[in-house]
């Protein structure tokens, strides 16, 4: 690809920082995100009200469904339900149910959930999917956020994140379209991809070193011992890492700990060294990208938000949804793992040269699995 196409993923790598879908709520509505605990012998955290454990319960079964038990979910859902993925917009129960058959009778598909957050009417959870769809072999990373009625364990709204570029690379013909795009976007912004095009790295040093007391943020007086104070101060850090931009990003330096991970569809950053040089050189392009936070709480020094990216990218309007999960040193301010759920189909498609790829895997995918569909092949 041409040089003018590094300077546009320059330019939209800044989308992918931003985080991992509906309007700003106060952290303690009910209709918050709850924070993470692992579903492998970690407790869920919060009420242990038959309700609370009956919405657990069809949040797992939603998620775990295979193709020979939709009959026994489909009840779960309201008749108005709502469903949304990068692809696809489901509308009530009648186009749930042909969704859910096409999409699990497309192949032999097995999820895994990994994290898992109930708060209030809402139930998350960050998974793993493997096995195959449509006779290739598949593997992704997502998070999904399903919301009940109130006092009720009946779920009318469902959206699920995950990349595009998983299944993409899977498929003949697209694989070395994601292939490139993977590689551009290392290039500009991952310090320690070694770039096979011989594209000069940009040069963003921060000098930023990370605090050898994960304590200190929270000051001398310790006036953080308040569980809720610590809460709060939590909810700020948190919001602030999801809505990162170019004019803001050094202010957020100091709240990684010594042994930050961060994660997103493309990149894995390892240290908080070089998290300050992938932040330098992620925003080291102009931008009129920025993410507004919607929901968003903190449970147990556990941040969880949906966003949207929007702005101009290449003089045209854009808008992409996402979500993140930020993990805090526990009883600090300081994190120590971040991963952002988007898919990069909506970051390619600021790219001309990678539009095709991307509206013709959107098509392909919409006629397997998508029944309100007419599906020109």
């Amino acid at each position: 690809m041409k040089r003018p196409l590094i300077q546009s993923l320059i330019l939209v790598v800044a989308f992918a920082f931003s985080g991992c879908s509906d309007s700003i709520v106060e952290p303690d509505a009910s209709s918050s995100l709850e924070t993470a605990a692992k579903r492998s012998g970690l407790p869920v955290m919060g009420s242990n009200t038959p309700l609370h454990q009956q919405r657990l319960y069809v949040g797992r079964e939603l998620l775990e469904v295979q193709f020979s038990n939709v009959e026994e979910v489909l009840p779960y859902y309201t008749d108005d339900v709502e469903y949304h993925d990068p692809v696809v917009d489901i509308y009530g129960i009648e186009q749930m149910t042909g969704f859910l058959y096409r999409l699990l009778g497309a192949g032999e598909l097995v999820t895994i959930i990994e994290d898992e957050t109930l708060v209030g009417d809402i139930y998350s959870a960050t998974w793993i999917m493997s096995g195959d769809f449509l006779g290739v072999p598949y593997e992704a990373k997502g998070i999904s956020a399903f919301k009940f009625r109130p006092r009720s364990a009946m779920v009318y709204y469902q959206r699920d994140y995950y990349s595009e570029g998983d299944i993409m690379a899977t498929i003949p013909g697209l694989d070395q379209a994601i292939f490139n795009f993977r590689a551009y976007y290392r290039c500009a912004v991952d310090p320690v991809f070694e770039c096979p095009f011989g594209v000069p790295p940009s040069q963003s040093r921060s000098g930023f070193e990370a605090s050898d007391n994960p304590r200190a943020l929270l000051g001398r007086d310790n006036r953080l011992r308040s569980p809720e104070q610590l809460r709060r101060a939590q909810l700020t850090v948190g919001r602030q890492l999801v809505e990162i931009n170019a004019e803001n990003w050094t202010n957020v330096l100091p709240y990684l700990a010594g042994n930050y991970e961060y994660h997103d569809p493309i990149v894995d950053i390892y240290g908080p060294d070089t998290m300050a040089e992938f932040l330098g050189r992620l925003f080291s392009g102009s931008s009129d990208l920025y993410t507004i936070v919607e929901d968003e709480t903190v449970v147990d020094g556990v941040y969880m938000a949906t966003w949207t990216m929007s702005g101009m990218f290449n003089g045209a309007p854009f808008s992409a949804p996402g979500m993140s999960i930020v993990k805090f040193v526990d009883g600090t301010l300081q994190t120590d793992y971040s991963r952002d759920y988007y898919t990069e189909g909506d970051v390619m498609l600021g790219v001309p040269e990678l539009v095709d790829a991307v509206t013709g895997f959107r098509l392909y995918y919409r006629c397997a699995v998508d029944p309100t569909f007419e599906c020109p092949f």
